[in-house]
């Protein structure tokens, strides 16, 4: 008879012989050297000329795609059970676990995106500012303004489920290429690049080359993610949120698999159902090595120990580290736990060939494998299956010291399904480390996170096409977004009495000029035209010239009414009631004009400069706008929706809440992702925004905008307008600017889509210059652009704006210059012809209210 501890031992050894199996490999041995290609995977770009219908000028760096269009997809998310139901603990995290000064602890007004919650009751301070899931101020439950058309573009329905997702669908999100023609191009699920097949899904591991005009990523695809019976043969976009997307393969008989896509995840996930796993790569398998529970670590021979064992065993995640011939090594996960065997060149499959229900996890070990590994195993395991976003509004009466805090919430496979249980979210330190999701972060997050859990030792050799990632555990992570003072229908300073000479004087002339004269026929050349013309308005009743204000404000009715209400102008306006948006009749018929409008490119850029004229209107003359109240609010929602509620259009048509900044790009494929040149009229957009929903007095509302306004302006300082010190820490030598002409998902471009001259890409982050344009220009940062160091000043803004002589272009960057030098721009800017948007009255009024201020005697 076996005595008690004859018993454990046995049993503990019985334990640890289970251990040593599963680690032990018996596959095919891996095959040194060489590069065997899997046929299915060819270079995803060619970087060559636009797609077929895309706007002439998106000429620059695209990829060549012979699918012909056919269609996309998407709409409002399936209804979520509340976070919390008492959202206990909301207030007292952000105010007692986080070190905060005194001024942050007043009121908080939270403008809640998509998500767990529906609403945000009066809690502890909390005060319920915008609930996306109901209708917003702004819907007024009326019929379109403008007449109704169906897009001759038609959506997809392959590619999602329609029973789900309905119009309005979203046009502009990062992930769009899932929905877009043919769904063949990849996406951007930073650090990877995804392409999701019929039958799988590739996943791959870019680098970034750069040149000094471009830095751009390879289109790796380093596995393909999919069974070895051809179960799965369909796959479909079936959900998305706030921050990820839900796509779903199915096929014969029950077999599936789930894969939702988050950015700045090192683990891409994948549920699986009756499927026979298969993970198969186009480079050569040099080892396969098993990793397992430490047995050591269980201490003495025990009972307990050996359940423990046992039961960990069982489930625990099963670990595999994979190493391949073109250098990189890999971590493969699964639970329940499998052996992963080599079954032929390049294909990996659990070695009991069975089929599989459970979870599938790869991550690459990034450029230092032996510091990274332990790390990622920490970690392994935990994956969101939703996510949501929080503008908190922190109410001070400090100026200076206004935030937001912008919160990702990430509900995890391994909460649960609370989401908002105290100790997974709203008590990230309480967490269990084998429990908390582990974060990526952006250059811009790490600069403002308040409640960050950083990994140490950390990941390395992680980046985006916005620079390195940085990790962060847990399953909230909070950054505090500083809000300026400053942003209103005024400039920052008062205008002194030399200045405001100056000005009457210029305005006399510039009311006259036949430049004010608005003929244009499209609606972003027509928007910039209305706007100039407001612009003025707003400046003559800050210089108190009433009955110039007056004559304007009755000129830019007569300009605004065509386009409106009569929809008497040439290329009228319609409802596109096959996606859910306003566009242009000439781009709905043809898909390269007014700049891919009717395609959903740069709706916030066209309209934003509509909405600057209606916030003016609003604000001087409540009579004359009245009329015009509906058309414009739904401009403003057509780009800017803040309500999911809303049946007309989509939730934020271009705001991307991780990255911090608008996709312009709309309903074309590109292989590089979405991308955004002009952030200087994306900041307009929703300064505009801002703007108008002041005048209305929708308080809630005007919040949300200054919060996404703010935002967008960080972003587009950090990754467009990057000091020489950002630049090289964030993108890859010899790409070392001062600008970014045109960013997009998986690179940088010192370009424009109209030309590559400097003048052009500092100017176009720039225009129009209203009192939000100091947003985006730091007096350090002008005073290096202007003249980076090393004598020459080539690639600054001075030598572009002396080459271009004395155009548009280079007032914008004198303009730009009197933030630090106001006597030399004063100097050049009246030497210099406006752009069709602007008046030397504004560059004026721009220099004396937000340029360096006037000394005096």
């Amino acid at each position: 008879m076996y005595t008690s501890l004859q018993r454990i031992m046995v049993r503990l050894g019985a334990a640890i012989l289970a251990f040593q199996q599963l680690n032990t490999v018996n596959g095919s041995p891996a095959r040194l050297g060489g590069r065997h290609t899997v046929e299915l995977w060819q270079a995803t770009a060619e970087v060559t000329q636009a797609p077929a219908g895309v706007p002439e000028y998106y000429n620059k760096h695209l990829g060549r795609h012979p699918q012909p269009p056919s269609g996309i997809h998407v709409a409002a998310p399936k209804d979520r059970a509340a976070m919390n139901e008492e959202l206990e603990g909301f207030a007292d995290f952000t105010h007692e676990e986080v070190p905060q000064d005194m001024s942050r602890k007043s009121s908080i007004r939270a403008a809640v995106a998509p998500g767990y919650q529906s609403t945000v009751p009066v809690l502890q301070g909390v005060i319920s500012a915008l609930d996306p899931n109901q209708q917003s101020p702004l819907n007024t439950d009326q019929p379109s303004a403008f007449k109704a058309a169906n897009s001759p573009y038609t959506p997809n329905g392959g590619l999602f489920d329609t029973g789900v997702i309905r119009t309005p669908l979203p046009t502009n999100k990062w992930w769009q290429n899932l929905v877009i023609e043919q769904g063949a191009d990849p996406i951007h699920p930073y650090p990877y690049v995804v392409k999701c097949l019929a039958n799988a899904s590739t996943v791959g591991f870019p680098t970034f080359q750069a040149s000094a005009s471009a830095m751009t990523s390879n289109m790796a695809v380093d596995w393909q993610v999919g069974d070895s019976a051809g179960a799965l043969t369909k796959r479909l976009v079936t959900g998305f949120d706030a921050l990820g997307v839900t796509v779903k393969w199915s096929g014969k008989g029950q077999a599936g698999m789930t894969a939702r896509f988050y950015k700045g995840l090192p683990f891409v996930t994948f549920e699986m159902a009756g499927v026979a796993p298969q993970l198969t790569t186009a480079h050569a398998i040099l080892h396969v090595t098993p990793l397992g529970l430490t047995v050591n670590s269980y201490g003495a021979a025990t009972a307990e120990n050996a359940t423990r064992l046992m039961r960990d065993i069982v489930e625990h995640p099963g670990m595999t580290q994979v190493a391949l011939n073109d250098g990189s090594q890999w971590l493969v996960v699964s639970k329940p736990a499998v052996q992963w065997v080599q079954t032929g060149t390049g294909q990996l499959a659990p070695k009991a060939g069975t089929v599989f229900t459970g979870f599938v996890q790869l991550a690459h070990l990034g450029d230092n494998p032996a510091a990274n590994l332990p790390v990622l195993q920490k970690y392994a395991g935990t994956y969101p299956t939703a996510g949501s976003v929080t503008y908190a509004k922190i109410q001070s009466s400090q100026a200076a010291g206004r935030t937001a805090d912008i919160m990702y919430f990430y509900q995890t496979n391994t909460d649960g399904g609370q989401g908002a249980d105290a100790s997974h979210v709203y008590a990230p330190s309480a967490v269990p480390a084998g429990l908390q999701l582990l974060t990526l972060m952006l250059p811009h997050h790490v600069d403002l996170l308040v409640n960050a859990s950083f990994v140490d030792p950390g990941l390395s050799g992680y980046r985006s096409a916005k620079g390195p990632l940085t990790a962060v555990a847990g399953n909230l992570i909070t950054y505090c977004q500083p809000l300026d003072g400053a942003v209103s229908f005024e400039g920052l300073h008062a205008i002194g009495a030399g200045d405001r000479d100056a000005i009457r004087r210029q305005l006399a002339i510039d009311v006259n000029s036949a430049a004010l004269n608005v003929t244009a026929p499209d609606p972003y050349f027509f928007g910039k035209g209305v706007a100039k013309i407001a612009r003025l308005i707003q400046i003559a009743q800050e210089v108190d010239d009433a009955a110039t204000a007056a004559a304007l404000g009755a000129r830019l009715v007569a300009y605004l009414g065509p386009w409106l209400t009569a929809h008497s102008n040439s290329d009228p306006l319609v409802y596109d009631a096959t996606w859910g948006g306003i566009v242009s009749t000439a781009g709905l018929a043809d898909a390269s004009a007014d700049f891919g409008q009717g395609r959903y490119n740069d709706h916030h850029f066209h309209y934003g400069y509509f909405l600057y004229a209606g916030a003016v209107l609003a604000k001087h003359n409540v009579t004359a706008f009245a009329p015009l109240r509906e058309p414009l609010s739904q401009l403003l929602r057509d780009y800017a929706n803040p309500s999911y509620a809303d049946q007309l259009f989509p939730y934020m048509r271009h705001f991307d809440a991780f990255d911090g900044h608008s996709w312009a790009a709309g309903l074309f494929s590109f292989a590089d992702g979405r991308n955004q040149e002009s952030t200087g009229e994306a900041i307009n957009a929703y300064y505009a925004a801002y703007l108008y929903a002041t005048a209305l007095g929708l308080q809630d509302t005007a919040d949300f905008y200054e919060i996404v306004l703010n935002m967008e302006a960080t972003s587009a300082r950090r990754y467009w307008h990057p000091t020489l010190a950002q630049a090289r820490a964030q993108y890859v030598a010899p790409f070392v600017h001062n600008a970014v002409g045109i960013l997009w998902a998986s690179k940088a471009d010192y370009a424009t889509f109209f030309g590559a001259n400097p003048e052009y890409i500092y100017g176009i982050q720039m225009i129009p210059f209203t009192p939000a344009t100091r947003l985006l220009l730091d007096a350090a940062w002008v005073t290096e652009a202007w003249c980076p160091p090393g004598g020459t000043c080539a690639g600054g803004m001075k030598p572009a704006a002396e080459s271009a002589g004395s155009n548009g272009w280079a007032q914008f960057l004198y303009t730009a210059l009197s933030v630090v030098d106001r006597a030399t721009a004063l100097a050049n800017v009246a030497k210099c012809t406006p752009d069709d948007g602007n008046t030397l009255t504004n560059v004026l009024h721009w220099i004396a209210t937000s340029g360096q201020q006037q000394t005096t005697a």
